[in-house]
């Protein structure tokens, strides 16, 4: 077996030894299951690490066992390593080994212990299987056991309401884009006798654009189910119910990334239709909206959780106009700095005994140093201040839009820049600075948070610093992997673009700074103003999608659908299933008349039978 089988199936490995433990409540480990987790995680890092640096221009391929052959389907499961599989490999253990490390302190006590870290290791291997794949078949496999293993963690404390309805929904909605992601392989299959990549992505030439597009389309529908996209996005700020670690690990490098990734890896399906302008739209739509949605929240985890769907609307945006190396590129960055936010606000959390709501914090900045330090670098890196991560990110893609022509799309990311900066701005200044909102009696338990949850947010603040600088590189590099559709800007013009995003970031930082800060506009004023207020309240509500669903697919279309099913579960298919057995006991009742135990009946009846066959051959 190679490296590739190794990086993928050392998390497995953990998840085996961590399960037995729980399963076997063996004592002297369930509070040392992390032991597993990280060991085999951490391995797994430094053969990923190995893998990115030495790959160069070279792919390589894996098989490791035959997997099924039916009929003309056959599939194997082994790996195919490019530069973008590098890539996703070094992302994914980064972020994975460094969430074991930090829940060691943020689980500690807790009495699922060794349950979350077989989790974990199953979530891991999860991505690592799916960002493995040579064909789509294992794709799929990854792409349903990472599914299966989010609703696991998300509901990781189920005998909470809301988490295990959080887990349900997640399940849910991504079954929706699952459905079309399936129709997709099928047609898929159909068209090109193969799932393998390497042999469709050869064939696309062969194949109608009109085709081309109905199985872009339907693998769109699956990316907007797991990347949480306008209109499959409303499990993401759900799915804040359960523990943060999982909070960073499946908003930073695992669950979210997926659509980003197979849409990156299906490029030439993508180049020979005509989805690329849906995939942008769906992807600045998401960007824009959920950032609106963000400025009005108040749980900690729910503000990062909209921000998740907004830069992942920029990925989505990148990509809808052919610039799928700087969606990459925004990926591989918002992975640092998105991990360093998410575990940044569970050391706020883990301070505050639980608290979320900003309006009950801060002041925290004097109790928490190094936290506060690492969020507001977390934050700016987000925002797009130079020279951290995300500025030189975020402003290939805007730019990347407005040098495509699609000046719409240039117009609602760069406002949603400025949208960005100010709900990150009033979560710093609400939650750090100004006047201490919690009661007096708490801040006997406010301390920062121990080494092992510290010591990650430190590690991911460095590459939230420097990661942007890679950006030259990262591009020549992947490019041997996909391609980047992007037509060159004249200096003078990026000037101006970055000019106008970086100023409407710092006028958005400005403006928090004095509502939430300075407090020279009371927030209150705003939002109680007759004609914001209804505008407020919709955003608020997140756009009512919840409320929609509910009406349509719960109360409305769901309850008739629901009442119908009964109905036919109980009148047709039970009573198919009874009246067979009804009809079987009446035919043995009648039999069983037949049965006298006398041989001279038996006799007449063979006599009886013999005469109407003779009568029957006679007369036909």
């Amino acid at each position: 077996m190679g490296v590739a089988f190794w990086i993928t199936f050392l998390p497995l490995i953990s998840f085996l030894l961590c399960g037995a433990v729980s399963f076997f409540r063996i004592n002297s480990f369930r509070q040392r299951s992390h032991y597993f987790g990280v060991t085999a995680v951490g391995i797994s890092l430094i053969l990923s690490t190995v893998t990115l640096l030495k790959i160069g221009n070279r792919t390589f391929s894996e098989t490791w066992f035959d997997w099924f052959t039916s009929g003309g389907l056959s599939a194997q499961f082994g790996a195919y390593v490019d530069q973008l599989t590098a890539v996703m490999f070094f992302v994914v253990t980064f972020i994975s080994f460094l969430v074991h490390i930090y829940s060691i302190g943020y689980m500690h006590g807790d009495p699922g212990y060794d349950r979350f870290f077989a989790y974990l290791g199953l979530f891991t291997f999860s991505m690592l299987a799916l960002v493995a794949a040579p064909n789509f078949l294992q794709l799929f496999f990854g792409w349903e056991a990472v599914g299966l293993s989010s609703y696991l963690l998300i509901g990781f404390w189920f005998r909470r309401k809301r988490a295990a309805d959080a887990a349900i929904k997640a399940f849910l909605l991504n079954r929706v884009g699952d459905f079309l992601f399936i129709l997709g392989l099928i047609i898929i299959f159909w068209t090109f006798g193969t799932l393998d990549f390497h042999e469709v992505f050869s064939s696309v030439n062969s194949a109608s654009k009109a085709t081309l597009s109905l199985i872009g389309l339907l693998l769109l529908g699956g990316a907007v189910g797991k990347s949480a996209q306008v209109p499959l996005h409303t499990w993401l700020a759900d799915a804040m119910e359960g523990p943060t670690p999982i909070s960073a690990l499946i908003h930073a490098a695992t669950m979210v990334a997926a659509g980003v990734f197979m849409i990156a890896r299906c490029f030439p399906i993508y180049d020979g239709g005509n989805v690329l302008p849906i995939v942008g739209i769906i992807g600045t739509v998401t960007a824009f909206g959920a950032a609106t949605v963000g400025l009005t929240q108040f749980d900690i985890k729910r503000v990062l959780a909209y921000s998740t769907l907004s830069q992942l609307g920029y990925m989505f945006a990148a990509l809808g106009v052919g610039a799928y190396i700087y969606a990459m590129f925004h990926l591989f960055t918002h992975a640092f700095f998105k991990a360093l936010l998410f575990l940044g606000s569970g050391s706020v959390i883990h301070a505050m005994e639980g608290e979320q709501d900003i309006r009950k914090m801060g002041g925290l900045g004097k109790y928490m140093p190094i936290t506060t330090a690492t969020f507001i670098i977390g934050s700016l890196a987000l925002i797009g201040i130079p020279p951290l991560a995300g500025f030189f990110s975020k402003d290939r893609i805007i730019s990347a839009t407005f040098s495509n022509g699609h000046t719409g799309f240039w117009f609602f990311l760069t406002a949603g820049a400025f949208l960005t900066a100010l709900y990150m701005g009033r979560l710093i200044f609400l939650v750090f600075f100004g006047k201490e909102r919690f009661e007096t009696r708490e801040m006997k338990h406010l301390h920062e948070s121990p080494t092992v949850m510290t010591l990650p947010l430190i590690v991911l603040s460095i590459p939230s610093v420097v990661a942007g600088f890679l950006g030259e590189w990262f591009e020549e590099f992947l490019k041997q992997a996909i391609p980047n559709h992007v037509e060159e800007l004249p200096h003078s013009t990026e000037l101006i673009l970055v000019t106008i995003t970086v100023s409407l970031a710092l006028l958005g930082l400005l403006i928090s700074a004095m509502v939430y800060f300075a407090r020279k506009i009371d927030p209150e004023s705003i939002t109680e103003n007759p004609v914001i207020k209804p505008i407020y309240t919709l955003i608020y509500n997140k756009y009512y999608f919840d409320e929609l669903y509910n009406l349509l697919f719960v109360r409305g279309v769901g309850f008739g659908l629901g009442r119908l099913a009964s109905l036919l579960d109980r009148y047709v298919i039970d009573g198919i299933v009874n009246g067979t057995a009804q009809l079987t006991k009446w035919s043995g009742e009648i039999l069983r008349m037949t049965q006298t135990g006398v041989v001279n009946t038996y006799v007449a009846y063979m006599v009886a039978g013999t005469a109407i066959i003779l009568i029957i051959l006679l007369l036909f």
